[in-house]
């Protein structure tokens, strides 16, 4: 599992981070909620192992978590394969090589040139791929956003959140195990705070609440 650091949401945790890039990027509920729920607790790892173990895209993660918040109708298995299809050749063509390159500008000695240039290198590589990540929100957010209800219960709003997610499981064609389980608690936790956390465990499928998926 990648550290938190490495996700390009991670450097605008801080306050000056968000003052000093956030301006740079059309203004979305979606984007704000993102950043927001990135920066909880153990949200980033979460979302890093789905990443890494099931080849999951972080923004629709992000994405199943705002609908179900937001008190939008659950994704349906067609709806959310039409919104991958238009999503995925940007993930494979933009994001997913701009990650690589800044992977391997933070992971591989590079003796030939001077560190801090390669730092500097990294940080703009870093800087892209977190504008290409703005970009698919909004892309995203414009394929589907009916209506919101925050009116809606808060516990059907964690339902179909965890219902968004399972959907995304099944396009993906995973079935998914107690760990996969444990990464949903977490970003539940961090979506619905005022939940109970042995309650989200339920719902979730959790025999036990777990803090975080490397619990």
């Amino acid at each position: 599992m990648q550290p938190p650091a490495v996700y390009p949401f991670a450097r605008l945790k801080g306050s000056v981070q968000r003052e000093a890039r956030l301006p740079d990027f059309l203004p979305h509920p979606f984007w704000n909620f993102s950043l927001e729920l990135y920066a909880g607790e153990g949200v980033a790892e979460a979302c890093l192992d789905l990443q890494d173990r099931r080849g999951c895209d972080v923004n629709i993660l992000l994405f199943c978590c705002w609908l179900g918040a937001s008190g939008r109708p659950t994704l349906t298995a067609d709806r959310l394969r039409a919104i991958l299809r238009a999503s995925d050749g940007w993930q494979a063509s933009v994001v997913r090589p701009l990650r690589e390159v800044r992977r391997l500008l933070k992971d591989r000695p590079w003796p030939d040139a001077l560190p801090e240039t390669v730092d500097a290198v990294r940080r703009r590589v870093a800087d892209a791929e977190l504008a290409a990540e703005h970009a698919e929100q909004i892309k995203l957010a414009s394929l589907y956003a009916p209506p919101a209800d925050r009116d809606r219960p808060v516990e059907k709003r964690l339902r179909a959140a965890v219902g968004n997610l399972g959907v995304y499981a099944v396009c993906l064609e995973v079935v998914p195990d107690d760990q996969d389980r444990a990464a949903v608690a977490t970003l539940m936790n961090g979506t619905f705070p005022s939940l109970a956390p042995p309650e989200i465990a339920r719902v979730v499928g959790l025999a036990a609440p777990l803090a975080s998926s490397s619990a």
